[in-house]
């Protein structure tokens, strides 16, 4: 059993990183993250665990489609917890 000097900074420590992920800040990091391998590409919306990114073409959307499981766990593993269930990917 745990005594509650242990207990209490780990419960406070969850409460102040939900609070500080906002959607700005998930977008953001998402967007650093996938600039990085395909520069042409916009997150515009994070929304209920879902991120909304905009393509110029359909070949740069079905290559991030195919890559999507990577791109998420590498955003909520860069944000320490699953900000990101789904991605939504459209072209322009």
């Amino acid at each position: 059993m745990m005594h509650i000097k242990l207990i209490i900074p780990k419960v406070i420590n969850k409460i102040k990183l939900r609070e500080n992920l906002d959607d700005s800040a998930v977008r953001e990091q998402a967007e650093k993250i996938i600039k990085k391998n395909t520069p042409d590409v916009e997150v515009f919306f994070y929304q209920n665990k879902s991120l909304y990114i905009r393509c110029q073409d359909s070949i740069t959307a079905n290559e991030l489609f195919l890559n999507q499981e990577k791109i998420k766990k590498k955003i909520n593993k860069f944000l320490s917890q699953e900000a990101i269930e789904k991605l939504i990917i459209k072209t322009k």
